[in-house]
């Protein structure tokens, strides 16, 4: 059997197609149209205090990140993070333009990857089996590892940490497969709609991404509480303020001797 290599399969795959001077047209209004449109919707929404408080989160995230996943964990666990805080940001964007969908995709992306990182932290065989190919958990299963971790065992049992998981992970789901009619973009005509800035589903996506964050980060911080423990990383401590909730700082202090500070 004959082997191509890549360049000779891309190329057959993306063999330019001479699409017309009309469809050429067309797009370069619609490119113009579109590019306008999301210019417009940012300036809209431009510091809206949901927004902020948004962009606060992604800070948590990014500094967790930098103290602690960038030095502490193997390299293939920390990839998964570092993608969960792309996802975060992604929908921060998609948000502030009111791409609602997109935004929540993103939000639960953000969830797969944070509860991966955990995971293939505790679980380096399986991290090397995973990058052949050779293994896999769905979703369903990193839940259930999560909420049964032994380091979050008192944690999980006072936030009920597996309900928490599986009902925001499946309200987003919702929002992945176009199966519930309050997370669709088009019209009851059919008419395409790419971005509505409207400050009520700004409300709607700001509640979904407050909670996503809260308990993914919440779980994460939970299994690395040996590095927040006591008095140590005051200032990282101090950035997750925004990111984790009343309850779940009062938990994390109680089970774990981390104290978050409200914001």
């Amino acid at each position: 059997m004959s082997h191509l290599n890549y360049r000779t399969l891309l190329g057959s795959c993306y063999q330019m197609v001479d699409v017309g001077d009309e469809i050429n047209a067309n797009y370069i209004a619609f490119s113009k149209k579109v590019s306008v449109s999301i210019t417009s919707n940012i300036a809209d929404f431009q510091g809206n205090k949901k927004l902020v408080e948004s962009y606060a989160r992604i800070a948590a995230i990014n500094a967790l990140k930098l103290d602690i996943v960038e030095p502490h964990f193997p390299q293939g666990a920390a990839h998964f993070f570092f993608e969960a805080h792309n996802d975060a940001l992604i929908s921060h964007v998609n948000a502030s333009f009111g791409s609602w969908r997109s935004a929540l995709q993103a939000l639960r992306s953000f969830m797969e990857n944070t509860m991966a990182a955990i995971y293939y932290l505790d679980h380096p065989v399986e991290f090397v089996k995973w990058s052949a190919g050779d293994f896999r958990m769905s979703p369903k299963e990193m839940r259930e590892y999560i909420s049964e971790h032994p380091k979050l065992d008192k944690l999980a049992k006072e936030l009920d940490l597996k309900a928490a998981l599986d009902n925001e992970y499946g309200t987003l789901s919702k929002a992945v497969h176009g199966s519930n009619m309050m997370f669709r973009m088009t019209t009851a005509d059919g008419k395409t709609n790419i971005a509505n800035p409207s400050l009520a589903d700004l409300g709607k996506w700001s509640a979904r991404e407050r909670s996503a964050v809260d308990i993914s980060i919440t779980s994460l911080v939970g299994v690395l509480s040996d590095h927040l423990d006591g008095a140590k990383m005051q200032n990282l401590r101090a950035a997750l303020s925004i990111a984790i909730q009343s309850n779940a700082r009062a938990a994390l202090k109680k089970h774990l001797d981390v104290s978050i500070h409200a914001p």
